[in-house]
């Protein structure tokens, strides 16, 4: 048994070689739009329509910035974007994914409403069950067209 470990300690085989895959980021974009609201299954994806008319949806992982991103809907926002390789579960795997990394308006940033915010206090004590916000925001199949 130690010859086994031996071996595999010499070959480069250690524990980080079973982790799961971390982010590949390729590139990065901004999107400008009409937020209309988000669509939820496995995952939550906020979904704008662009200026060109084109509707699109991505991927979102902050809850907060998700709260942030429902006291917009039906605003023109500005999406920060990040094209990467992510491990996603339900798929099994790695896959490409389009997910929001940042979010501004004209007037105001993401980044600073939550940095006002933190200076308040602790979010979750502030605003309570924020990450339930997108579910007050769902869209119809139908409010895409």
């Amino acid at each position: 048994m130690s010859l086994i470990i031996i071996v595999a300690l010499l070959s480069g085989v250690v524990a980080d070689d079973f982790e799961v895959s971390p982010n590949v980021v390729y590139d990065s974009s901004t999107v400008v739009g009409i937020f209309l609201g988000y669509e939820i299954g496995d995952y939550i994806h906020p979904v704008i329509r662009e200026d060109d008319g084109d509707v699109r949806s991505f991927w979102s992982t902050d809850p907060l910035m998700d709260y942030f991103l429902t006291c917009l809907v039906g605003s023109r926002v500005i999406l920060e974007i990040e094209e990467a390789d992510s491990y996603i579960p339900e798929s099994g795997g790695m896959m490409r994914i389009f997910r929001v990394i940042g979010v501004s308006t004209n007037t105001r940033s993401f980044f600073q409403w939550r940095d006002s915010l933190e200076a308040e206090g602790d979010p979750e004590d502030l605003l309570g069950d924020y990450y339930m916000a997108p579910y007050d925001c769902l869209l119809e199949v139908s409010d895409r067209e």
